[in-house]
């Protein structure tokens, strides 16, 4: 078989290690071993193929080559961006609900994302026209806003 493009392959994702947060992906909270680790719904046919990945000490985020954002594990401090603040054992679809224009107003666009990095209890999101997106614990700061106010920041550019 010869493929025309990377882009005809068809390719796994594969998720192992501690459980115990839901961080593996694969619906449960128990240690999963790289002989179950497959996380099969990252297909054309299902949510789609894996573009990036980022993972944070108990989080991950995928973005597929559609710009779906996905998300699973820990989400106490709203690291998932789900808008939720709990833990997740299977991948969740994270929606970012707007892209601002360059005079700060909102615009509905089709947003391609470039970028996603996790850290323990945050996230960032980046796209190509240099928006970035951030959700999680902001106790010290890392997502840029005023860390003596302790709160969470969900969805923020």
């Amino acid at each position: 078989m010869t493929l025309d493009s990377p882009g005809d392959m068809d390719m796994d994702l594969l998720c192992w290690g501690n459980g115990e947060l839901g961080q593996t992906g694969c619906g449960s909270t128990r240690d999963i071993g790289p002989e179950e680790a497959h996380l099969g719904m990252f297909t054309v046919a299902e949510l789609g193929r894996v573009k990036l990945l980022a993972c944070g000490s108990t989080h991950s985020i995928v973005v597929t080559v559609d710009n779906k954002i996905f998300a699973w594990g820990n989400g106490t401090s709203g690291q998932l961006g789900d808008g939720e603040r709990t833990v997740k054992d299977h991948p969740v679809e994270v929606k970012l609900t707007q892209e601002l224009n360059v005079t700060g107003s909102a615009a509905d666009v089709n947003v391609n994302i470039v970028g996603v990095a996790c850290g323990s209890r945050h996230s960032f999101i980046w796209t190509e026209t240099g928006q970035a997106y951030s959700f999680g614990n902001n106790f010290y700061a890392q997502l840029g806003y005023d860390f003596q106010k302790a709160d969470f920041k969900e969805h923020q550019v």
